[in-house]
Formats: C-alpha cells, structure tokens, sequence
C-alpha cells in the first residue's frame, strides 16, 4: 500500500518484512524534506510500524549537515511521542554519499545516538539494511517478552 507519492519521495509499506520504506529520488529544499519526513512518520503511525528503510541513493548530491541537524533537533524527538517505542532506521546510501557523509565534520558519528529512543545505522546494500531491521525487529522483541516475563 503506497502511502505518499510525489516527484521526490515514494512512501510504501511492505508486509513481508513489515517495513515501511521511504525512497528519496532527487535532492530536495528544505521544505520538501520537512514534508517528506512528516508523511514518513504519518505512515509510520497509521501502520504502526517502528522499522524503517529510508533509501538516499537515488537523491543526487550528498546529506547536506542543516538537514541533519533538523533531523537531530526537530524530527527524531517527535518519534518517541509518536510511535511510543524504539524506532530502528536504515539508511540507504550510494557508496560516494556514505563517504561524504563519514567525511563531513559536521554529521555526527553514529555513536551520538546511543541511549536515544531511535537506532540508526547506514549501508550501501538494501540486503544488508532489511537483515540489519529483521535483527533490531528479533531484540526487540526478545526485550519485550523479557519485560512482561513474571519475575
């Protein structure tokens, strides 16, 4: 089921592996990415649904720093609030936008994301970014039935 279509983003939900993904197709103005961004995550409530593929590599030019840090200040906090729970995203990147993204100063290193409510990792295979969700979606769930287990 296509949630959001338009010239620069696809939203879709794909049953099997319960997956929402979000694929870019061009670079985007700011406005663009803060209503793409809020359609994704609409999407996400209305299938509940806390395991993201978000796919750059077909978006021409690189992850631009002012974006990061509105996603870093104005859009992941909204995540928790939203979703209740962990959110796992995976990152789809061209190899050239991996490298200028580790290259660039200022995107912070994934290890800034430790103890959030949301776990983020990047790759350069769609393969690699569905099994890295497959296992997140696994602990998750391993942690919940450790929680509600009796003591």
């Amino acid at each position: 089921m296509q949630h959001f279509s338009s010239s620069y983003l696809t939203i879709d939900y794909l049953a099997e592996p319960r997956v929402l993904t979000g694929r870019w197709w061009r670079g985007v103005m700011p406005f663009e990415l803060h209503r793409g961004y809020a359609a994704l995550l609409d999407a996400a409530v209305s299938r509940r649904c806390r395991f993201w593929l978000v796919d750059l590599s077909n978006r021409a030019g690189g992850v631009d720093a002012a974006d990061v840090q509105w996603m870093l200040s104005d859009f992941f906090p909204q995540l928790p609030i939203r979703l209740k729970r962990p959110t796992y995203l995976a990152y789809l990147m061209a190899p050239h936008q991996l490298a200028g993204v580790l290259a660039d100063p200022g995107i912070p290193a994934l290890t800034y994301f430790d103890g959030r409510p949301y776990r983020l990792e990047r790759f350069t295979t769609e393969m690699a970014a569905l099994e890295w969700l497959q296992h997140c979606r696994q602990q998750d769930a391993r942690a919940r039935r450790r929680k509600t287990a009796p003591q």
